[in-house]
């Protein structure tokens, strides 16, 4: 193991302002092992300031930095100096940056979606980084449970009302027949399911361990499960991990019901509730309506060597 790698290990167990998607166990899990992943540290007096982990693949050859399965975002994690001014705020980012890319190692591709707190990705552009953005839709403040109620579209109440009359909520801790479930909202030939069942069940068993997940299902009066949701949480944030209708059933507003559960379940737990994702057109409209802010985050890559870059642009060209 690496000498950053124990280091952030030992900050993982620390530091609980860490997100989820960026601690060492998910990523021992989703990475497929730990030799599958590396860190970038900064360290200020012997103390790890900044942190940017990494997940690293070889495909037909090439040497990669990819996002892990289940993995929307991860890194940068900064530590900043308490009472900063803005200017000396963005010169620390500048300085504490540099020092992170000039850690990552030599890639044919590199390939990060960071977290939505990082705002400022202008030292990645000019190290010859390019940057998408895209969004998640975000719950800000959960506790006042009325208030965001009321914060839903009315399509949205009524749906939620309705459906209360017609399903019975159920927790439930069986994550294969979750996963049958979920998969139906995939289509093996036009869009797969994005994750193997093997890394759901391995990131299952540690989360309940930690118990920081919850598995929910609406089920209707003949026992049919209409939907089903599963939620994650660390120190400050609850989030939509996976979930969706059932599509051999009649649209119910059974997920409505279940996103409005999962919320107010998570009221006494998290601040904010994040959707984790919205970029599919009909998924971001479910979201949009329950009052949730679009927040965007960072998609930055770089091409390195021009054979990539040729096999890169070519795979685009023929999609």
């Amino acid at each position: 193991m690496s000498d950053a790698k124990s280091k952030y290990r030992e900050l993982c167990r620390n530091n609980p302002d860490l997100p989820l998607f960026d601690q060492d166990w998910w990523l021992d899990i989703v990475c497929g092992g730990s030799d599958n992943w590396d860190v970038c540290i900064v360290e200020k007096g012997n103390e790890i300031v900044a942190s940017l982990p990494y997940y690293k693949v070889r495909k037909y050859g090439f040497k990669l930095i990819e996002m892990p399965q289940l993995t929307l975002t991860m890194g940068i994690w900064v530590r900043y100096p308490k009472n900063q001014k803005y200017a000396t705020r963005l010169a620390h980012e500048r300085e504490i940056y540099l020092e992170l890319i000039e850690q990552l190692p030599p890639l044919d591709y590199s390939y990060h979606q960071f977290n939505r707190k990082i705002t400022n990705w202008s030292t990645f552009y000019w190290r010859g980084f390019r940057q998408t953005t895209r969004y998640t839709y975000v719950l800000e403040d959960i506790h006042n449970l009325p208030a965001v109620f009321q914060s839903f579209t009315d399509t949205t109440q009524d749906e939620i009302r309705k459906a209360n009359e017609q399903f019975n909520i159920i927790e439930s801790d069986d994550v294969e027949q979750f996963y049958e479930i979920h998969k139906k909202n995939f289509d093996p030939k036009t869009f797969p399911i994005p994750y193997s069942f093997d890394v759901l069940k391995s990131v299952d068993e540690a989360l309940r361990e930690r118990n920081s997940r919850k598995i929910w299902l609406a089920v209707d009066d003949k026992g049919r499960i209409h939907s089903a949701v599963y939620i994650v949480w660390d120190a400050g944030c609850a989030y939509n991990l996976l979930g969706g209708a059932n599509p051999d059933l009649e649209r119910s507003g059974a997920h409505s019901l279940l996103m409005w559960h999962a919320i107010q379940e998570m009221s006494p737990i998290a601040t904010q509730f994040d959707f984790y994702g919205g970029m599919h057109e009909t998924i971001e409209g479910f979201f949009r309506a329950f009052g949730a802010v679009q927040k965007p985050y960072f998609q930055v890559s770089k091409i390195n060597g021009r054979l990539f870059k040729f096999a890169y642009y070519l795979k685009q060209a023929i999609r």
